[in-house]
């Protein structure tokens, strides 16, 4: 974790090898890993050596230069003291005068022994960077239970001591025990430590048990001045807790540094008085040289976590303000859509100027939560640099403590989900007649499979299906449900009556004969999404069809026989329909059959219009397709599933939505419709002026539900659900 961190200077240590004869304790088995044991058997016992044993140096990388461990220790016995600053790269150059009383000392004892001399390190690479050459870890015979052997953190192998009882006493004398500076003492039986074998380990990476710097909150964006305000606060708060964490962190680092500095120091010292006849001892030397290779690299590992720990504190800080400046600027902004005297007081008296994306600088939207799709419009206007947040406030309560928002003073914006605030509704007036499905019988009956209703247990106008011997399956749907969550499936037209329940009205179906299938038999229906707008002249409607919609496919195989839900009803969006091989054939068909339905919708008066407001809604209707080219409309679905690319990156709806507000409202160098497909436009009759009453906020109770029905918009915000998770309930 630390590989891109600022490279401390270091210091490579080689030791050199040391030749024993037979019967002696092997100088070249491992010392454990830091932060584990030594075996217990394996690495303790002493080695039989059948003849004398001659190894190249092994170069370890620590801070320091190159230097075999008896030089180093040599060097130290008999030069001037060396500091913490010369063992990070700044050894003294009395150290290459004074090797040779060390070396000779070495030859010395290796004479006295019996074994001949081993090869002199070259003086001349004193001082100078290698590269460490790895050792391969020891078997893992080698590791008794309760321990390992193996190289050094990082990889980096180490030749060092681990031998019988002369271990312990040994260790004890040059290093001492319990803890160090950095922490407590591990990796020698008893627990016996060393200078340096704490170290830095994976508690010191995370701070030692201080608390995390993670920004946890970040900013969102705001829909009132309320919001706004407690989110800033919550910001600056964090921040300030951020500082507090960073400081402590950065001086638990310094404190690290500084002890790990001391530990250098007292190392060094102790081999500073080592004497060359001590040095000599081919066992304490490497003992000795293994302790101030663990000291410095500690000394280099704090170095660096504090310079990592400094660096990261910086930067979450600068992240923690970011997201203030964030909530700071949104304030700003907010405070300049209050003070905008554009803006109006909507009342019934209010006939808007048609809305001209030209004639003004900022526009405005509210999210007055409706619910339906009206925040992700809102999302999508506010990625525009000319749309702002207007703030929104409590309208009213009902009896059923259910809230109602409005914008900021009431004001008329330009859009908002609360259509009677809003320059543009985002509910079509008389939806009705597309949602219900038995109105939308009475509409379109041809379009439509044929049809029955069942009323409170009744069949209306006595008109009930005929019992045939197709096979075919029967539907019983709740009229006023959408998304597939009423509806029951039964094997005969006599079965339909048994499914309903007193006071409610449902549709009944025949399933259609000869569906077309997918290749592999299962069956499928088609999602076809329709954009609709009624304009400002309360005469002029427009209709729009997305080319690319979606094919809903039942998860098993399709017959007749099989009355489960999962065969004969298909609701999720499967896949999309652009690849579907008979899509180019049936895509007009579908485009004419929403054609006609709208036509008649306008040329009846159904759908209406609304004076001096733009209307529009995105909406999706199901066809399904029979082996014979036929396409048979089922329903309208009003606010359909929609998904944003953060919530499903592979499978979304954004260019839909994107290009549709495009359409709606248009703006110079826009993207243009897209995918949408200019379907007809329709004139109807304009509407009757209503009579011109001043509304009040204190709305009777009984009365809200109706008076957000003229506004064509969900008479209970908790029924229209989240957008894409459940329809508006009827009105």
């Amino acid at each position: 974790g630390l590989a891109g961190c600022a490279q401390a200077p270091r210091m490579a240590v080689s030791v050199e090898s040391a030749a024993v004869s037979e019967g002696t304790i092997d100088p070249f088995a491992r010392l454990p890993p830091r932060g584990g044991m030594l075996g217990a058997e394996e690495n303790l016992r002493p080695r039989q050596l059948p003849q004398p044993l001659h190894m190249p140096a092994q170069p370890l990388q620590f801070a320091g230069g190159n230097m075999p461990d008896d030089q180093l220790l040599g060097a130290a016995a008999l030069g001037p003291p060396i500091t913490a600053n010369a063992c990070l790269g700044e050894l003294p150059d009395a150290a290459q005068a004074l090797q040779a009383s060390a070396v000779k000392a070495r030859e010395a004892a290796a004479l006295a022994a019996g074994v001949p001399p081993a090869p002199r390190a070259p003086i001349a690479n004193i001082g100078v960077h290698q590269p460490p050459a790895r050792v391969a870890p020891a078997p893992a015979a080698a590791a008794a239970p309760g321990g390992a052997a193996a190289g050094f953190a990082g990889g980096v192998g180490a030749r060092a001591l681990a031998g019988g009882e002369q271990v312990e006493p040994l260790l004890m004398q040059l290093g001492g025990a319990g803890r160090t500076a950095l922490g407590p003492a591990r990796g020698l039986p008893g627990g016996v430590g060393m200078p340096g074998a704490a170290g830095l380990d994976a508690g010191d990476l995370n701070g030692g048990g201080i608390p995390s710097m993670d920004v946890v909150v970040r900013y969102k964006r705001s829909w009132s001045i309320q919001e706004a305000l407690d989110q800033h606060s919550t910001l600056c708060r964090q921040k300030e807790i951020l500082t507090k964490i960073g400081a402590n962190r950065v001086r638990v680092r310094r404190s690290q540094l500084q002890f790990a500095h001391l530990e250098v120091e007292d190392a060094v010292e102790r081999a500073r008085r080592v004497s060359p006849q001590e040095a000599a001892d081919a066992v304490r030397t490497q003992a000795l040289a293994a302790s101030l290779r663990r000291i410095t690299q500690d000394l280099a590992m704090a170095t660096r976590l504090r310079r990592v720990d400094e660096t990261m504190v910086r930067q979450h800080l600068a992240v923690a303000e970011g997201e203030i400046e964030k909530s700071r600027l949104e304030m700003k902004v907010m405070k300049q859509a209050i003070d905008d005297k554009s803006l109006v007081v909507a009342t019934d008296e209010t006939v808007p100027q048609p809305f001209e994306p030209g004639e003004r600088e900022f526009f405005y939207c509210t999210n007055c939560k409706v619910g339906g799709h009206g925040q992700r419009f809102c999302e999508y206007l506010l990625k525009r640099r000319e749309w702002h947040v207007y703030p929104y406030q409590k309208w009213f309560e009902d009896e059923k403590h259910n809230e109602y928002h409005c914008p900021l003073g009431k004001r008329l914006v330009d859009f908002a989900d609360e259509s009677h605030f809003s320059r543009i509704a985002m509910y079509i007036k008389g939806r009705i007649w597309l949602e219900d499905k038995t109105k939308m019988w009475e509409l379109v009956p041809d379009l439509m499979p044929d049809t029955y209703v069942i009323e409170d247990l009744k069949w209306r106008d006595g008109r009930q299906p005929i019992e045939d011997d197709s096979g075919y399956p029967w539907f019983v749907k709740e009229a006023d449900r959408n998304w597939g969550t009423s509806v029951q499936v039964c094997a005969k037209a006599s079965e339909c009556m048994d499914l309903a329940k007193p006071g409610a009205m449902y549709v009944v179906q025949q399933h259609i004969k000869d569906p077309l299938l997918m290749d592999d038999g299962r069956k499928c229906h088609i999602k076809f999404y329709v954009l609709l707008m009624g304009l400002e002249d309360s005469v002029t409607w427009r209709l729009y069809t997305f080319k690319d919609g979606y094919l809903s496919i039942s998860p098993h195989a399709w017959s007749p026989d099989d009355l489960s839900k999962e065969t004969q009803v298909t609701i999720i969006r499967t896949e999309r329909i652009g690849s579907w091989r008979h899509w180019p054939e049936v895509y007009p068909k579908c485009k004419a059959g929403v054609a006609e339905v709208v036509r008649r919708g306008v040329a009846q008066g159904k759908l209406e219009s609304r004076i001096g407001k733009r209307q529009f809604e995105i909406l999706s209707s199901d066809f399904i397709v029979d082996t014979h080219g036929n396409v048979w409309l089922f329903e309208f679905n009003m606010s359909p599933v929609l998904k944003d690319p953060q919530d499903s990156p592979q499978t979304h709806d954004a260019d839909m939505i994107s290009t549709a507000l495009e359409i709606v409202v248009p703006r110079e160098n826009g993207t243009g419709p897209g995918e949408w497909d200019f379907a007809g436009e329709f004139k109807g009759t304009p509407p009757p002026i209503p009579d011109k009453k001043q509304p009040t906020p204190s709305v009777n109770m009984q009365e809200a539900p109706a008076a957000r029905l003229q506004a064509g918009a969900p008479a209970d915000p908790a029924a229209a659900g989240a957008a894409g998770s459940a329809a508006p309930a009827t009105l």
